[in-house]
């Protein structure tokens, strides 16, 4: 008989509170772009987020085992921080081709902090979406597979980790790094569509912001 792959064993599930600090990061990230790039009125996308996951909050400590509310909730902050994010780049194009009344290294700082906030709200889309969410990933997958497929899932790499090992936030915080970074999966491969189509979208974000960015530098070091 063939034996179950590595990623179907059942762990316990990783707890959502380290993310849900995490995610109050992003927001407070946000507020400091958005203020910065002068977008108006400033606190209606940190507003929107916070509502959504004072939410998440509520719903996951209220219940035992997080269901469907607590996943649509999530998804919902998910996207309402990358369009937050989106609508920034385009600001900080605007600011840096167009004018802006920031000084140069002002907008060179919001770029930065931009492509920080960047990498951390796809961490937090790629763990919330891999294997279905933390939960389905402690349930074996619940009866899926996996859409990122890390090395240490992997046959012929069984044996060099722990035989329950499941990937948590601060690898999907590795995967995003590499995306940003090298603008392509250098760690775990994307396997569904929409990993694909969202390591993809990173890509293209992260690549706009550093292209801005590095415009930003060479216009300022020109003086």
């Amino acid at each position: 008989m063939t034996a179950e792959p590595q990623w179907k064993s059942r762990t316990a599930p990783e707890s959502r509170r380290p993310v849900f600090v995490a995610a109050l990061v992003i927001i407070a990230g946000q507020t400091w772009v958005a203020l910065s790039l002068r977008l108006d009125p400033f606190w209606l996308f940190p507003a929107i987020s916070t509502v959504l996951l004072v939410a998440s909050i509520a719903v996951y400590e209220g219940r035992d085992e997080p269901g469907l509310p607590m996943k649509i909730l999530s998804h919902a902050l998910s996207a309402v921080l990358i369009l937050a994010n989106a609508l920034s780049l385009v600001l900080l194009v605007r600011g840096v081709f167009v004018g802006s009344s920031l000084k140069p290294t002002g907008l060179l700082f919001a770029g930065l902090a931009l492509w920080l906030v960047n990498l951390a709200v796809f961490a937090l889309l790629y763990w919330e979406l891999d294997g279905g969410g933390p939960e389905a990933r402690a349930e074996g997958y619940s009866h899926r597979c996996p859409d990122l497929v890390f090395p240490q899932q992997q046959a012929d790499q069984q044996g060099l980790t722990s035989a329950t090992w499941k990937p948590s936030f601060y690898d999907y915080v590795y995967v995003s790094l590499t995306s940003c970074i090298a603008f392509s999966p250098t760690d775990a491969m994307p396997y569904s569509k929409w990993a694909k189509l969202v390591m993809g979208m990173e890509s293209v974000l992260s690549f706009a912001t550093l292209a801005v960015i590095i415009a930003r530098a060479v216009n300022i070091a020109h003086g």
